[in-house]
């Protein structure tokens, strides 16, 4: 009716009690996402670290036999995973019982010079490995095995660490190779001083054997030195520390300028 004043409504309030208005989500879960985008690349970071320390291992492996070989030339199969840590080439040459390897090179001239004869010339295949971890090393006999196609081949390496000491051993049954025909050379480089080996030194860090054919055989080979994964141990705690006591302060001070922030009436509370 004119003259009778209307009650006077607010933005957001019925008669005087406050409305319950839509506001932006929760400051604790805005705060949750806040320290789950910081800790993606802590957690990325951690398996980066995971998959790069730790003991690794380089070396040289040959498969050869000779020519007129039935069963044909043997070829490494490497894995896909691995190819990248493996290179292959053809070999021909002679492997001596104390490991002296001598290639013959396919540029080399057709009138040699003569060279003392270490043995028959054999044909096969010649991988050097790099970095390879103690997972992947382990797969290496099976490797060696399976290039002698329609023999009961079978070898067998492990590598274990205790303390500062790693020890590498071996078995190989080449029974149903050909003495004198077929021939198996493995090395393996550490990454410090080897302290005994039934196999031969070829350099401080570096065992070397030549496989004989037609019989079981035992490797081993140890060496000293500080575990990679453990040196880097103190410098990567410090770091994790700090990237959580960042993300605890990050979400403390987000959720407490959001508490600040929220001017939202509660329901109930009086209109100011």
């Amino acid at each position: 009716m004119p003259g009778v004043p209307r009650p006077e409504h607010r933005s957001g309030t019925i008669d005087g009690v406050s409305k319950p208005v839509s506001g932006p989500p929760p400051s604790r879960l805005l705060a949750v996402i806040g320290a789950a985008l910081l800790l993606v690349p802590m957690l990325a970071g951690c398996l980066t670290r995971s998959e790069t320390v730790g003991d690794r291992f380089s070396g040289e492996i040959i498969v050869a036999t000779a020519g007129d070989n039935p069963r044909g030339v043997p070829r490494l199969d490497i894995p896909q995973s691995m190819s990248s840590q493996i290179s292959l080439s053809d070999f021909t040459g002679t492997i001596s019982p104390d490991g002296t390897v001598s290639a013959q090179s396919p540029e080399s001239s057709p009138t040699p010079e003569p060279q003392p004869q270490r043995g028959p010339t054999k044909m096969g295949t010649r991988a050097v490995y790099s970095s390879l971890t103690a997972g992947q090393f382990s797969q290496l006999g099976d490797i060696i095995a399976a290039a002698f196609s329609g023999t009961n081949a079978a070898m067998d390496l492990t590598t274990v660490r205790s303390g500062n000491a790693v020890r590498m051993t071996g078995t190989a049954d080449f029974t149903d190779l050909v003495e004198g025909r077929d021939v198996v050379y493995f090395s393996v480089t550490f990454n410090g001083e080897i302290g005994g080996t039934n196999g031969i030194n070829a350099r401080d860090d570096t065992a070397a054997w030549v496989i004989p054919a037609g019989k079981s055989s035992d490797l081993n080979a140890d060496a000293r030195y500080p575990d990679p994964a453990s040196a880097a141990v103190p410098s990567w705690s410090i770091f994790v520390t700090v990237l959580c006591l960042a993300t605890v302060g990050f979400v403390a001070w987000y959720a407490r300028r959001e508490r600040k922030a929220d001017t939202t009436p509660r329901p109930g509370a009086p209109a100011r």
